[in-house]
């Protein structure tokens, strides 16, 4: 990264990408002079890291990071470490929108099946078939003190024909545990739609 971090959070975006936001140049756990505003984005394709936009609010000790539906990330957070209300307390959210939001029109998930099995395949309608590159399932995340332990991506292989996909869900459990995850579908020029909700059991 351009900027070591401490109490930083990362975040698994829809394309594969990871998001860094917030944290600061020491594990001073509410020193404000050191926060770090820009956030930072890792690609697994080029093995390196590109600086961002900058946020509004330190985030530091006790902030959070969570994927949106919408591929948007809401950071909000950070404080609370010397006990009750102190100025260096933040109560407040930002939602940080990732470049891929402005290449274009989005593709879009027509419909969804509610429930999927290991192994099986899904219908997946989209008027965008032809041009999507990637289907992957996010696992809504879960955060406390900037780590992140429900974090799960899962690429899955797909066929297009005409205006729809067919979905091949997990093979088992170890790849993604049961339970509710966000479908997205992403395009040629990186461009995720938002998500629909999936539960695999």
């Amino acid at each position: 990264m351009a900027f070591p971090r401490a109490y930083h959070n990362l975040t698994l975006l829809p394309d594969g990408q990871v998001l860094v936001t917030g944290g600061g140049d020491t594990t001073d756990a509410v020193g404000l002079d050191g926060a770090i505003g820009p956030a930072e984005l890792w690609s697994p394709v080029t093995k390196s890291w590109t600086t961002l936009a900058a946020m509004q609010t330190p985030r530091l000790y006790h902030s959070i990071a969570l994927l949106l539906p919408d591929g948007r990330v809401l950071v909000g957070g950070g404080g609370r470490f010397n006990g009750p209300a102190a100025a260096t307390d933040q109560t407040s959210i930002e939602i940080f929108s990732p470049p891929y939001l402005f290449k274009g029109a989005r593709p879009v998930i027509t419909t969804a099946p509610a429930t999927t099995s290991y192994g099986a395949t899904m219908m997946v309608p989209t008027p965008d078939a032809a041009r999507i590159e990637s289907v992957a399932l996010v696992k809504p995340g879960s955060v406390t003190h900037s780590f992140n332990a429900d974090q799960r991506y899962v690429p899955l292989s797909f066929t297009a024909s005409g205006t729809a996909l067919t979905v091949h869900a997990p093979a088992n459990a170890n790849l993604a545990p049961p339970g509710y995850y966000m479908l997205f579908i992403v395009d040629t020029n990186g461009i995720p739609s938002v998500a629909k909700f999936v539960r695999i059991q």
